[in-house]
């Protein structure tokens, strides 16, 4: 009787454990080593960061990277509770707006998430994570970065070890194949020469990284809306090639136009768009103060209308500086110019501030003290100093820096030191001011060529005079283009060749469009931006403040077209390549730093690590364990009880 008494209690121990284990398990018990049984209960903060740039939109099989990227984040979202302090924070290149919401709210936000034709940087992004956990300094703080993981930024960023050495990161990446990408990196043409009826030349710079030959790919070159050209092109891996096309603009003015690659899984960099101008004249004026002094620039320019249709060239003397001769005129050149009359200075002030363009090289004589005073300060911010060096010792003498001398306007004209070379036997020395742009350099530090604003119009103002006492340029290759490339430099609006990609903002410069002129600015998919005037620099300029999709943009004041220019993506972006955890571990804490699983693989991680590992499994497994033991214990054969005698 005792033994079967001590069997009934045994069975109900092992029921009551059996129940207790279970209810344990859905309790979802913990463990961490460092805070023992239970782990921490204290809610976390979180930052979750989303790699909007526009490598996101890279596809695959399974759809683009954005969407596994948003599957990601959602299934994320659905680990935290309401009392967590959440903030989404998507990047690309220009700032985004950080979401504040609990988890629910956030999951319908992300599925709004789409790639913008932006690049990367992540360093503001970053910033802004900092910022809201350092809000929370009781509760335990984690980063979520979801990205492809492309190449392009990673280098840029400083290192994050200090500003996260209390968070945990996690790295959302998806497991991807290798990525192929064609794309154009870049398009260039020389702007000296562009005019109607006149052949222009194009280079392009095809990048191909991928494992496999290509072949017979297509490129084609449309201008104005329609195409003129189409080049097959063969492609080895990891290669850069250069393509050249040549067309004739048909007519003058504003031109626009895209090179286009077939698609493939990044259409987006498969488009570069460009613009220039194809003037109908160019007119310049040639003054000195006698048939000498404009000897070397008169030929220099004529041999260039040789080949520059548009270009028209007249000369003159310095007598005949009044406000009728420059009419319609777009360049001036002074030559050999000591002084001028009062009325000759107002004339050329009032040229330049109404969009006139002024190329003044001072006379060996020049009167530096009537310069300084009364000539320049109408012109440009810049004083002449002394002349330095001699110029009847020709074995001293400086040439133009080609390290320092960067402007366009150089570009394939300075090189390796040779006979061609020009040489500076002496110079004046410019103490430039506020705004003043230089243009070239010696090989001293001095300044060559320096330009500057004044109202509309621009002077460009050389160091030296056109004298073979000073100086050999006049007899040198490079004087000719380089004059040539200065007139049509000051012939047209400077912002003309300027090169945006997406994120950027813009400022373009209208000439004399009256600053309350409703002007609008239209995207390449038709949107409609009203635009403001800032000054900078001493000019108004129209600022576009963010250039948001690749192609044409126009600017219109009411439906007439005033401007157009181009934007692109960056092609930084399209390098499709991912860096490797040795990057990660330099720029976060590799103790830190851990890689985000899926499914609920993802839960258990990041709950284990912030909670501790959870033990539900193992204490269900234990009750099912006493459960089979009380069942094999109430099912085992018990001994016959003793028999009762009846008297």
């Amino acid at each position: 009787m005792q033994r079967l008494r001590m069997r009934q209690w045994l069975l109900l121990l092992l029921r009551v454990l059996a129940i207790a284990l279970i209810v344990c398990a859905f309790a979802r018990p913990t463990y961490q080593g460092e805070t023992s049984w239970g782990g921490s209960v204290v809610p976390a903060a979180a930052a979750v960061l989303v790699d909007q740039s526009y490598s996101t939109s890279y596809r695959l099989p399974s759809g683009t990277l954005a969407e596994q990227q948003r599957d990601q984040v959602d299934q994320l979202l659905s680990v935290f509770s309401p009392r967590d302090k959440l903030a989404l924070i998507p990047f690309a290149t220009s700032p985004r707006e950080v979401l504040y919401a609990p988890p629910d709210l956030l999951r319908q936000r992300v599925g709004e998430f789409v790639p913008s034709q932006e690049a990367t940087d992540l360093g503001p992004a970053l910033l802004q994570a900092a910022r809201h956990l350092a809000n929370y300094p009781d509760l335990d703080s984690e980063l979520y970065l979801f990205t492809d993981l492309a190449r392009y930024n990673w280098d840029e960023l400083p290192e994050q070890k200090a500003l996260f050495a209390q968070t945990r990161v996690y790295i959302g990446a998806p497991e991807l194949p290798e990525r192929n990408n064609l794309y154009i990196e870049a398009v260039r043409f020389s702007p000296w020469m562009t005019s109607a009826n006149g052949e222009l030349a194009l280079q392009a710079d095809i990048r191909y990284d991928g494992s496999l030959p290509l072949r017979d790919q297509t490129l084609d070159l449309f201008v104005d809306g329609e195409r003129v050209r189409r080049r097959a092109i063969d492609l080895t891996p990891q290669s850069k090639t250069q393509v050249d096309l040549r067309f004739t603009p048909r007519r003058t003015g504003r031109l626009s136009g895209h090179l286009e690659l077939a698609e493939d899984d990044l259409p987006i960099d498969n488009r570069r768009y460009f613009a220039f101008d194809a003037p109908s004249t160019i007119n310049a004026l040639i003054l000195g103060p006698q048939p000498a002094s404009t000897y070397y620039p008169r030929r220099a320019l004529s041999a260039a209308t040789q080949s520059d249709p548009a270009l028209r060239i007249r000369s003159g003397l310095l007598s005949n500086l009044v406000p009728d001769e420059l009419a319609g005129i777009d360049v001036l050149l002074l030559c050999d110019l000591e002084r001028l009359t009062r009325e000759q200075a107002s004339t050329v002030h009032n040229f330049v501030r109404a969009g006139g363009g002024l190329i003044l090289f001072p006379a060996a004589t020049a009167d530096l003290k009537y310069y300084n005073q009364n000539l320049l300060p109408g012109l440009l911010p810049v004083l002449i100093k002394d002349a330095l060096g001699t110029a009847a010792d020709k074995s001293g003498f400086h040439i133009l820096d080609s390290e320092t001398t960067t402007h366009p306007l150089f570009a394939g004209l300075l090189g390796v030191a040779n006979e061609d070379t020009p040489r500076f036997f002496s110079h004046f020395s410019l103490a430039a001011g506020n705004h003043l742009q230089a243009l070239a350099y010696f090989d001293d530090g001095n300044i060559a060529l320096a330009t500057g604003w004044r109202g509309q119009g621009r002077t460009v103002l050389a160091a030296f005079p056109l004298s073979m006492e000073w100086n050999n340029l006049a007899l040198r290759g490079l004087f000719a283009p380089l004059l040539h490339r200065l007139v049509r430099e000051l012939s047209q609006a400077p912002d003309r060749y300027a090169t945006y990609t997406v994120g950027q903002t813009a400022h373009r410069d209208l000439g004399d469009l009256p600053l309350d002129a409703a002007l609008i600015a239209e995207t390449p998919t038709g949107e409609r931006l009203r635009l403001q005037p800032e000054r900078i620099d001493e000019r108004y300029r129209w600022k576009v403040p963010n250039l948001s999709e690749a192609g044409i943009w126009r600017l219109l004041d009411g439906e007439r077209l005033i401007d157009s220019f181009p934007v692109n993506v960056d092609t930084r972006e399209a390098d499709m390549r991912t860096i490797g955890p040795e990057t990660l571990e330099r720029t976060f804490a590799a103790e830190n730093l851990y890689f985000l699983e899926n499914g609920e693989a993802q839960r258990l991680q990041v709950l284990g690590n912030r909670y501790g590992r959870e033990l539900w499994r193992e204490f269900l497994a234990l009750a099912l364990v006493l459960l089979l033991a009380e069942l094999w214990l109430g099912r085992a054969p018990q001994s016959a009880a003793p028999k009762t005698e009846i008297a």
